[in-house]
């Protein structure tokens, strides 16, 4: 099995480099683990658990910062975790390969859109059917494929055509909310190896907490956009390996 040291660097990388997005590191983190030697039922909690404290530790920083639209926020959020369940059951009714090979092409489709030229005037002004929408359409998949729902908000938002920063924000608020939920149920099931679990958790306080700041304070909402179309590219490859 990986030693702590290993297991704490990469959880610091991930987090961070998918904190700049306001994503959790789960996707990347679980395969990462188990390529090291830790065992897929543990690693997957540990990597809910870790996507939860670094997207937590980046909404501390924006909630103090005031950077959330939480009423955007709260509303994705709200449709999210209503329809989780459905999500949920519906995977025991419909392939889970059709759904997941139309995520993976929505997520290439998003990763391509970041790069599509456009004017520099980003959308602040809504209808409540946009996070309505989004948050529903995120718990859905989010409870069909059992991932978090972060993958799905962000390329929605930024397609939608709203500020990266803005994006980045309201997706780390989500993110916790899935992947706390699915952390307690594999510690009810008996997975959970704090050992290993806190060595992915503790680094991904800082790396959570960095990104944000950084993320923040230095750059630019069209940089922000590109790293997060990198990681749309990246969650689309992941989710290719898988499905086709």
């Amino acid at each position: 099995m990986a030693n702590t040291l290993e297991i704490f660097a990469v959880s610091f990388l991930t987090s961070f480099v998918f904190g700049l997005g306001g994503l959790g590191s789960a996707v990347a983190l679980i395969p990462i683990l188990v390529f090291l030697g830790v065992p897929f039922p543990v690693a997957r909690p540990a990597g809910l658990f870790t996507n939860f404290v670094s997207t937590f530790s980046a909404t501390i920083h924006n909630l103090r910062k005031n950077l959330i639209d939480l009423k955007f926020a709260l509303q994705i959020v709200a449709t999210s975790i209503l329809l989780a369940p459905v999500g949920a059951y519906c995977s025991h009714l419909v392939p889970e390969k059709i759904v997941g090979i139309a995520f993976t092409a929505f997520l290439f489709f998003a990763g391509i859109m970041v790069y599509v030229p456009k004017k520099g005037v980003f959308k602040e002004d809504f209808s409540i059917v946009i996070p309505l929408f989004t948050g529903g359409l995120a718990g859905f998949v989010s409870g069909f494929l059992g991932v978090g729902g972060g993958g799905l908000i962000s390329p929605i938002l930024i397609v939608a055509g709203f500020n990266p920063k803005k994006v980045a924000t309201v997706t780390a608020f989500a993110v916790p909310f899935s992947s706390i939920a699915g952390f307690f149920t594999y510690w009810k099931m008996g997975s959970v190896d704090w050992m290993v679990t806190l060595s992915s958790a503790i680094p991904a306080v800082f790396a959570g907490y960095l990104s944000a700041y950084i993320s923040h304070k230095y750059l630019k909402p069209q940089h922000v956009k590109k790293i997060l179309g990198i990681i749309f590219f990246l969650l689309g490859i992941k989710f290719l390996t898988k499905f086709i």
